[in-house]
């Protein structure tokens, strides 16, 4: 009996090691490339994962083919910023009821400011989803060693 036992530990032991060192995915986010600056106008986001692989040690962001838009090696990454913005609900005030502008819509953004190789400065914008956005900025503070800035406006 003591051997079924010890057996059952040790396959319970595997897959909390195994989970242990999987990769963290944050669905339902969206991708923006920092435009050039004096740009006023953003291009349109890609929808996707936003993934922290702590085997790899790197951050990146899949698309829903399943292609990379970047990934970033932890050691790269200079700063980052959590913002939650805060905006009126007019469309919704004007359909449907005056009673929405006192709502407002929340958008969750986290902004990686990286070095390429080569040294030349880059950032990333990363929109995400409100169920896991508070997650995702603990999970990036603990995978790569650097405080995340938060700001937040209302």
């Amino acid at each position: 009996m003591k051997w079924k036992s010890a057996v059952a530990s040790m396959a319970l032991l595997s897959v909390f090691a195994t989970e242990a060192f999987a990769a963290e995915k944050f669905a339902c986010a969206e991708y923006f490339q920092a435009t050039p600056a004096g740009q006023k106008k953003v291009e349109a986001g890609v929808k996707g994962t936003l993934i922290f692989d702590p085997s790899s040690k790197k951050v990146g962001f899949l698309n829903p083919k399943g292609s990379a838009a970047f990934s970033i090696n932890y050691d790269a990454i200079r700063s980052m910023q959590y913002e939650r913005t805060g905006q009126p609900r007019y469309l919704a005030a004007v359909v449907i009821s005056p009673a929405f502008l006192l709502t407002r819509i929340k958008k969750h953004y986290l902004t990686i400011e990286y070095n390429e190789q080569s040294g030349e400065a880059h950032s990333v914008i990363v929109r995400l989803n409100k169920r896991n956005a508070r997650k995702a900025v603990a999970t990036a503070t603990a995978e790569t060693s650097k405080s995340v800035q938060q700001i937040e406006q209302k």
